[in-house]
């Protein structure tokens, strides 16, 4: 049941003030003067936020509070801290030709700008025909639209890596050999290696020459099956490694010890998770991005049961993974759910509207790629008055429902005043009408 009054922030009558916050380059340390910091938040809540009243301050309590975002307000000053980890909306279809993109089974993209046209393109994988499927943006950057697309080639003909079962190519696009053009990484389905088309044009106009498989000393570098290889430089020495999932599940990290401009393998080893050797589930994709803001790379992956997160509690040079935690989005009926689009998901990781908030597209078995976009579940305004009546605004997701709580002292925010608000789309919000003893408020999705 929902309590409360549910009302629309009116900015010209209520003159709320407006939060920018954070992008994925900026960790809230460029705000405006913070007047204190608060201990004893709730950590048993990874979905709340809080804020005070700004009409009512306590300043006895400090100490920041990390995993919590956190708002405090007096007349003229404010303070944000600490960002959320990106949640995500519910998942839609690509479209091309104003209908599902549909490149026809077990589908692998890869997003870039192919073309150096300043527009995102993507490039798919498809276990049809073993070859990889180029949409070129009509659209914008941050609105792309796709028509039709083109196999692409090397040295002439169709690149081609054909694979039984769930297998299909999987495209990665990098400057592999630090030239300043774009060039293409394959991982093969069938037999687990990974091939190198150099680009031998502009970034442009690209023209891939015949492929080259990678190779571990003298023998070709393989994940055995299902090889899905992605680059960054895992171990922070300056040089770009090569991670790579496969069939089984794991990924894998080869290290670079050769150079920048002429990349050279040692013998592969399985990254650990949890200290075991990871595994996501069968069909691994991983990338690399630091999801928790604590300034440390983590890693993504998606396999045949989700869609998952591995945060690194070690350093820049030497991660050290925890076990797998499966992200979530809503599902209309259910609320937050482990995402699930079917199995033979492969992800990529990439701002699509181009909001400073990551979001995650998943590969179909059906040949379909589905858009989960990211936002930061965070307040953009609040207005206090002081009768205590607090109008507040958050980003948001929709099919979710939110409860919001109220007390005296920031460290136990746990009485209802009101509970399952209704999402209002991408943004929600709702006005209490408060009382002398709620100074702080607290939000939450409900469950």
């Amino acid at each position: 049941m929902f309590t409360g009054n549910a009302a629309h922030v009116d900015a010209e009558k209520e003159s709320p003030l407006r939060l920018t916050m954070p992008t994925e380059a900026d960790t809230c340390r460029k705000l405006v003067v913070p007047i204190r910091t608060y201990s004893k938040l709730p950590k048993n809540d990874p979905f709340a936020q809080v804020l005070g009243n700004p009409h009512r301050s306590n300043p006895t309590q400090r100490k920041l509070a990390v995993g919590l975002l956190t708002l405090v307000f007096a007349p003229g000053l404010f303070e944000v801290v600490n960002a959320q980890q990106i949640q995500f909306r519910p998942g839609e279809l690509l479209q091309a030709a104003s209908q599902a993109l549909d490149v026809g089974t077990y589908a692998i993209p890869c997003v870039a700008d192919w073309n150096g046209d300043g527009r995102k393109d993507l490039l798919v994988g498809y276990q049809t025909a073993g070859k990889v499927a180029l949409y070129l943006n009509a659209g914008s950057d941050a609105n792309p639209v796709f028509t039709t697309s083109v196999n692409l080639q090397a040295g002439g003909v169709d690149i081609s890596l054909p694979s039984g079962g769930c297998g299909a190519p999987a495209p990665w696009v990098c400057d592999y050999d630090n030239d300043g053009k774009r060039d293409l990484l394959v991982g093969d389905g069938a037999n687990g290696y990974v091939y190198f088309y150099r680009n031998t044009n502009t970034d442009a106009n690209p023209v891939l020459d015949t492929g080259v498989r990678l190779m571990v000393g003298s023998s070709p570098l393989t994940v055995t099956y299902r090889a899905t290889p992605y680059l960054y430089d895992w171990d922070g020495d300056g040089l770009k490694d090569l991670l790579c999932g496969n069939g089984d599940g794991n990924g894998f990290f080869f290290r670079n010890i050769g150079t920048a401009q002429s990349p050279a393998y040692a013998a592969g080893t399985r990254l650990q998770a949890g200290g075991a050797d990871l595994n996501l589930g069968i069909r691994s994709v991983v990338r690399v991005f630091d999801l928790d803001g604590d300034g440390v790379p983590d890693l993504l992956g998606s396999s045949n049961t989700g869609v998952y997160w591995c945060r690194n509690t070690g350093s820049r040079s030497a991660p050290v993974l925890v076990l797998p935690v499966a992200l979530r989005a809503p599902v209309s009926g259910s609320g937050l759910q482990p995402i699930y689009t079917g199995q033979r998901m492969r992800l990529d990781w990439v701002d699509w509207n181009n909001d400073g908030v990551m979001d995650l597209l998943v590969g179909n078995a059906d040949g379909t790629i589905s858009y989960f976009e990211g936002y930061r579940f965070a307040f953009t305004a609040v207005t206090g008055r002081s009768s205590g009546a607090c109008s507040m605004q958050w980003n948001s997701a929709s099919s979710l429902n939110y409860n919001v709580l109220a007390s005296s002292a920031v460290g136990s925010i746990t009485n209802l005043v009101a509970t399952n608000v209704p999402s209002g789309g991408k943004t929600t919000c709702y006005t209490n009408a408060g009382s002398p003893g709620q100074q702080f408020y607290r939000l939450q999705v409900a469950p």
